[in-house]
């Protein structure tokens, strides 16, 4: 696997477990939530669903699982990853490369936190990439 598809597929890793973070933690909160009473004369519906609350909360917990196995997933990707850093001799280009793939930062951070410029870090990255 190439830096780039590793970074694209942990990419959409991250956005799956955030997504489904936010959805378990919005249903909880609906379900949490007082709800006003509707005042209404119009009649009231005979076919109230009495399980409402514990199909929510059911369907909560399964986002959770959802997004603990997508959690699994970018923590074996990114072990696969950091096992072919090793292989790198150059504590620069190990440094450069973890930044960047496994702490996901951009390439103005890395640059800036490493003191290197715009040419300097992309060349250092690009002798990363041709020994991995």
């Amino acid at each position: 696997m190439t830096a780039k598809e590793y970074m694209k597929e942990a990419k959409i890793l991250l956005r799956r477990i955030e997504r489904k973070r936010r959805e378990a933690e919005s249903i909880r909160i609906c379900e949490s939530s007082p709800s006003s009473p509707a005042f209404s004369d119009m009649p009231k519906t005979a076919t109230h669903n009495p399980h409402r609350m514990s199909e929510s909360i059911n369907r909560a917990i399964d986002l959770d699982r959802e997004a603990d196995a997508a959690f699994d997933e970018l923590s074996a990707l990114k072990s696969a990853f950091l096992e072919a850093l090793q292989k790198l001799d150059n504590p620069d280009e190990r440094d450069l490369m973890y930044k960047r793939y496994i702490e996901f930062k951009n390439w103005n951070e890395v640059f800036h936190e490493m003191g290197y410029s715009k040419s300097a870090g992309y060349r250092v990255h690009s002798s990363a990439l041709s020994k991995l």
